[in-house]
């Protein structure tokens, strides 16, 4: 059965599953849409635009579904905002519906720490971590198990690659590789994200091509065909997608780590 504390306020038109809690002083608008087992804390606000899914929580103070920071946008434009399942939205975090279709959309089994923002019309892939009060800009796009540091600033359009990593307190404000580390400000490329790719159990044989291939960018040269192996193909195609920001740059210190890093096999 819904549990309800007394003091929310929920409108008789949202459409909650019987499973669903709802703390103290929190408020779910009509036309929010609660999948089973959600969770929102206390003084958190669902609006009428939220989609949540099975097992999202919303944590203390949190805002899913308000209005976009846009200046061009009007209000009563209906729009949505779509939270997987399993994603976690820590204390005081924000996620804002889009300006048109689709809607802002964050993927499952995600954690948006405290005070981090989404803005409208980004995408987020599963599994992605977005660190304590980093701000992703309007129709920004983060790749499935990237991971961002605390403190960072995403600019509006920039994409950000499958099993990428960006740094604490850097400001991206062109493209991250799909399995590369960018750090800074502003944020460049250091080197291959070898740690995330072993954890999610890609080979030590294809990390190597990887590794050629981002050897090649780290010189200047861009690959004339596809190149072999999952990972390397897949980087390949981003950088052929696509891009309103163009590439963020390398560093001395990626050129000399794509060199001398060593591919070790196993987690």
């Amino acid at each position: 059965m819904t549990e309800i504390h007394p003091t929310a306020l929920v409108s008789s038109q949202a459409l909650l599953d019987d499973t669903v809690r709802i703390g103290p002083f929190a408020v779910v608008e009509a036309g929010a849409e609660l999948g089973p087992g959600v969770v929102v804390q206390a003084h958190a606000v669902v609006h009428g635009s939220a989609s949540l899914a099975a097992g999202v929580l919303v944590g203390v103070h949190a805002v899913v579904g308000g209005d976009p920071q846009d200046l061009k946008f009007d209000p009563r434009t209906p729009t949505r905002a779509e939270v997987g399942a399993g994603t976690v939205l820590r204390e005081g975090s924000t996620v804002h519906r889009s300006t048109g279709n689709p809607p802002t959309r964050i993927g499952s089994s995600c954690l948006i720490m405290g005070s981090a923002h989404v803005a409208h019309d980004c995408r987020i892939g599963d599994g992605v971590v977005i660190s304590q009060l980093t701000a992703v800009a309007g129709h920004a796009e983060i790749g499935d198990h990237a991971v961002i540091g605390g403190v960072s600033g995403i600019v509006q359009w920039v994409r950000i690659g499958r099993m990428a990593m960006v740094g604490a307190k850097s400001k991206v404000t062109r493209d991250v590789l799909p399995f590369t580390v960018v750090d800074g400000v502003p944020a460049c490329h250091q080197s291959l994200n070898f740690v995330g790719m072993r954890r999610h159990g890609h080979t030590a044989a294809d990390q190597m091509t990887l590794r050629r291939t981002f050897q090649a960018l780290c010189r200047g040269d861009a690959p004339s065909a596809a190149p072999p192996g999952e990972l390397a193909r897949e980087l390949d195609a981003f950088l052929r997608a696509p891009s309103r920001r163009g590439v963020s740059a390398f560093t001395e210190q990626s050129r000399a780590t794509s060199t001398t890093s060593t591919v070790k096999a196993g987690v």
